[in-house]
């Protein structure tokens, strides 16, 4: 690009001079001209040579920082995991530890009540067990549900790496390598953080406030305690997509910004070195364009033949 803008400036001004105003102005640009190009293609190697210096420099600096921003999400991501796994396990060990509550219910039931096949008893033994049993299909689902929330989250970091990568591609030359380590990156952090132990959350008890022998109300509290700890799955999967969609478009942010930042450095830079290297045949030719054009010296005339033309005049 600087090599075609130079010798298009240097043409431009060219065709400026008019040289057939003056011989001795055609041979002084004749005399000129090679050293207007010699130092337009010293002034183009230095301006090339500091270009590749500042092609590096950013070249060098987007693998720092997609590294550091691919370890970021990579970070976010495995902390999304293990929300939704925690999600899911607590929910998990909530029907475990009701399942529990609800047998202990059902054999403290008298004799006289065990065999009734209707009554508030067995209406509150059926919700309980219907409870129990959604929620436990509720676990399941929302296990292979948070597969799917893990790979749209990732696809979207990996984006935000990708898009404006190529964005900057444009001025630095190939970035797919630089990607690619960025989202090897993210991917190894993201397996460091979702292979931990999930945090022990303690032994879960269902809190029973009725009486030993109410066992009906037993049964209720069951089935309000399984609720409860589903809808508070739901809410906490959702708060942590939530979090993670938040983050990820701060990072997709913070690297357009940096992006945009280095693209117009780079361009600046340019833009300077290509004002340098227009000057150079610019301010030779301005000297060749404003040099006089040569005034032809008269000859000088012998005394006698000057007194003899002057004597004519007189004859006359």
């Amino acid at each position: 690009m600087m090599r075609s803008f130079v010798l298009c400036s240097l043409a431009a001004s060219c065709q400026s001079i008019n040289l057939l105003a003056d011989p001795s102005l055609a041979a002084s640009f004749t005399q000129n001209v090679q050293g207007i190009i010699q130092a337009a293609q010293v002034g183009l190697a230095r301006a090339e040579h500091h270009q590749e210096k500042a092609v590096k420099r950013a070249r060098k600096e987007t693998d720092t920082f997609l590294l550091n921003e691919g370890q970021t999400l990579g970070e976010l991501l495995g902390a999304y995991s293990m929300e939704l796994q925690l999600a899911v396990r607590n929910l998990s060990n909530v029907v475990n530890a009701s399942r529990v509550a609800a047998a202990a219910a059902d054999a403290s039931t008298p004799p006289d009540q065990a065999n009734q096949w209707s009554g508030p008893l067995v209406d509150a033994k059926a919700r309980a067990e219907v409870t129990m049993t959604a929620a436990a299909t509720a676990a399941r689902s929302a296990e292979r549900h948070n597969k799917g929330l893990m790979r749209e989250a990732k696809a979207a970091a990996e984006m935000a790496l990708e898009n404006h990568a190529d964005e900057l591609s444009h001025h630095v030359g190939d970035l797919s390598s630089s990607v690619d380590a960025a989202k090897a990156k993210l991917e190894s952090t993201l397996e460091t953080i979702a292979s931990q132990s999930l945090p022990a959350n303690g032994t879960i008890v269902v809190s029973s406030k009725a009486k030993k022998d109410d066992i009906t109300a037993r049964m209720a509290e069951v089935a309000n305690f399984v609720k409860s700890a589903q809808a508070a799955s739901q809410a906490k999967i959702a708060a942590a997509k939530d979090k993670v969609d938040v983050g990820v478009a701060k990072a997709d942010k913070e690297i357009a910004m940096k992006v945009a930042d280095m693209v117009m450095k780079l361009v600046g830079q340019q833009h300077a070195e290509l004002k340098k290297l227009r000057a150079v045949p610019a301010k030779a030719i301005s000297n060749l364009r404003g040099a006089k054009p040569s005034v032809p010296k008269q000859q000088a005339m012998h005394p006698s033949k000057k007194i003899a033309e002057q004597k004519l005049k007189v004859a006359h």
